[in-house]
């Protein structure tokens, strides 16, 4: 059985042809936009209009899944204590799962697809730990795509993301032995959800996703 992958990137400033030529090297032929509002002050070249435009020449189709992945959130079913955005409900909303086998079936019609954000680091987006999360749970490979074209595999920043919070999870003691790495990760997922999410009273100041 083929393998199932789906790529990630961040427009970051990249000229368009930095970022076509990302692509390129990953024979990459559809761009799926997961950010709530398709348009950056700081990278005009990635507004919805202009980008869906030149992508369309290049030959790479386009597609804006605001509503079925964007980090933005201000329903209060979809919040934490806290205000902030909780990347577990989102997952399982109708939307969201919609969107999920919106990629099933491109993926199926041999689109060679890749998730766009304005994050260059993907440790900081929430298409790393609210999308690509979902994405490996539904059995594809998730490779993220950096700013200097190397790639890190998912499993690459579960690792980083046991090392940022280890100290903050749980652990096993000499009485208790249950605690497992999947446990581990699934507690550090949350604790990335709390540093990197969505909140209104935060975002006046930030390009946020």
């Amino acid at each position: 059985m083929t393998e199932k992958i789906i790529y990630t990137i961040g427009h970051s400033t990249h000229s368009f042809e930095q970022f076509y030529d990302l692509l390129a090297v990953h024979n990459i032929n559809c761009v799926i936009d997961v950010r709530s509002v398709p348009f950056s002050r700081i990278a005009p070249q990635y507004n919805k209009p202009i980008l869906s435009s030149k992508l369309k020449t290049v030959e790479i189709r386009y597609s804006h899944f605001g509503s079925e992945f964007g980090a933005r959130h201000t329903d209060m079913n979809l919040l934490d204590n806290d205000g902030k955005v909780d990347f577990e409900k989102v997952r399982k909303t109708e939307q969201f799962n919609q969107g999920i086998q919106r990629l099933h079936s491109g993926l199926g019609m041999g689109y060679r697809i890749v998730l766009m954000c304005s994050e260059a680091d993907p440790f900081d987006c929430h298409r790393f730990a609210m999308i690509s999360y979902q994405l490996v749970k539904e059995g594809i490979s998730v490779r993220h795509i950096l700013k200097n074209g190397k790639i890190l595999n998912n499993t690459t920043l579960e690792d980083l993301l046991i090392k940022k919070y280890f100290k903050r999870l749980p652990q096993n003691s000499l009485f208790d032995g249950t605690v497992t790495i999947e446990d581990q990760i699934e507690f550090a997922y949350r604790l990335r959800n709390k540093d990197i999410a969505y909140s209104e009273s935060e975002s006046s100041q930030k390009e946020v996703a």
